[in-house]
C-alpha cells in the first residue's frame, strides 16, 4: 500500500510541477503540411491578398492550367486579387500526399472551388505546392494548379 501511495505522490508531483512539465509536442509532419495548406486556404477564402502574398517567396512562380506562368510575389498577388473577384470563390484543398525535407515540402492533393453564395461548383482539379524554409519561415515557392482533361 505504501509503494502505491509513493507512486501516486510522484505521479502527482510530476503532473503538477511546472518545472517538470513537458513542452507541448511539436506538430507531426502531416499536421505541419496541413497547417501550411490551411494558411493558404484561409488567406484566399478571406480574400486577404496581403496575407496570401506574404506566404510566397519573392521569386515564387504560379503555374495554372491553360495560363502563362506568373512570376514573382507581387504579380502572384495581383493574379489572385483578380481571381478572388470572379464568382465569389471558396477553395477547398484536400492534401493527398507530401514529401517532407529539411528545407522543402512538396504537398499535393485535390482542389475544389465553389461559389460561396450559391454553392455551385466552379472547378476542381489537382494542386501541388513546393514550400521552402528560409530564415525560420515556410514560404510557398512553386504553386501549381491543374484541371482534369475534359
Amino acid at each position: 500500500m505504501k509503494s502505491v501511495l509513493i507512486g501516486a505522490a510522484i505521479a502527482a508531483a510530476l503532473a503538477f510541477s511546472p518545472a517538470l512539465a513537458q513542452e507541448p509536442a511539436a506538430p507531426s509532419q502531416t499536421q505541419e503540411v496541413q497547417q501550411l495548406t490551411d494558411r493558404w486556404t484561409q488567406a484566399y477564402n478571406a480574400a486577404n491578398k496581403a496575407a496570401l502574398s506574404a506566404l510566397y517567396t519573392d521569386d515564387a512562380r504560379l503555374y495554372l492550367h491553360g495560363h502563362p506562368t506568373v512570376s514573382g510575389r507581387r504579380n502572384i498577388e495581383a493574379y489572385w486579387a483578380e481571381d478572388m473577384k470572379v464568382d465569389s470563390p471558396l477553395t477547398v484543398l484536400h492534401v493527398t500526399n507530401a514529401v517532407n525535407g529539411i528545407d522543402m515540402k512538396l504537398v499535393h492533393g485535390n482542389n475544389q472551388v465553389i461559389n460561396r453564395t450559391t454553392g455551385v461548383p466552379l472547378s476542381s482539379g489537382r494542386f501541388a505546392h513546393i514550400w521552402t524554409r528560409a530564415d525560420g519561415q515556410w514560404r510557398l515557392d512553386r504553386d501549381l494548379w491543374n484541371q482534369p482533361a475534359e
